[in-house]
């Protein structure tokens, strides 16, 4: 069954590439847009129009999220999410050609698509519909370094779990297409602040807790040694409701 995705983290096998996608994973595109000057009205009531005739249907449905916090603040992101292999296969040049025509015009692109494998052993929270804000931590892990990252991320989803039991959300991915196949986005979904946890426990206490003293201080120095020193980047997206599908 394929999954509802949000958001992002990353994989347990990296010499995956697109072109060798799994047939049965679950994958997502991303494209980076930003509004020429005095145009954002003007592009987002046409991005809006080209989503409800093109992408609002199971296997071609996009979200739109407006970048929140840092230097691109701003830019618009959207996400075709819930892909199947088989879905990239399909015809898409009427759907081009009028974001050409119809879009284009007022949006300058800031990047090309992105494709991104879901690593499902990471997913915390149930696919819900699209959350109001997205928090997205991206990186890039060392050749050969993956170990530490992937347990560290696996511990700290079980130590959201009983930080934030009401309903804490993540997702991650791995770039398999489109920039470095190292590069690994790890996506938290919610609808209000604060939203890391109700306060009656701290996030490295509970981490402690589940996995032994000092294991969190160790965990997070290993993962930090296995990541690019120029690879981290943490930013804030919000939902734009009126680009999302009807």
């Amino acid at each position: 069954m394929k999954k509802t995705i949000f958001l992002i983290l990353a994989l347990v096998v990296t010499t995956l590439s697109f072109s060798q996608r799994n047939p049965n994973g679950t994958y997502l595109s991303s494209f980076v847009y930003e509004a020429k000057d005095g145009m954002r009205d003007k592009f987002e009531s046409a991005a809006a129009k080209k989503t409800n005739m093109f992408n609002s249907e199971e296997g071609n449905l996009i979200w739109t999220y407006r970048v929140m916090t840092g230097q691109n603040a701003g830019q618009y992101v959207r996400f075709l999410i819930n892909q199947s292999s088989s879905d990239y296969g399909e015809d898409k040049s009427k759907e081009l050609a009028y974001w050409e025509k119809n879009v284009s015009p007022y949006a300058r692109q800031i990047s090309g698509m992105q494709n991104w494998v879901l690593i499902e052993p990471m997913n915390i929270g149930d696919d819900a519909p699209a959350a109001k804000y997205l928090e997205r931590q991206i990186f890039t892990i060392r050749p050969g370094m993956q170990d530490a990252v992937w347990r560290y991320l696996w511990r700290a989803g079980k130590t959201l779990e009983k930080v934030y039991p009401d309903g804490a959300l993540r997702r991650v991915f791995r770039l398999i297409s489109g920039g470095n196949p190292n590069v690994v986005a790890s996506f938290r979904a919610f609808n209000d602040y604060p939203h890391w946890g109700n306060g009656d426990i701290e996030f490295e206490d509970a981490y402690n807790e589940e996995f032994g003293w000092r294991q969190h201080e160790a965990d997070l120095k290993a993962f930090n040694e296995s990541i690019r020193e120029w690879g981290e980047n943490v930013i804030t997206l919000q939902r734009v409701d009126n680009m999302m599908p009807n």
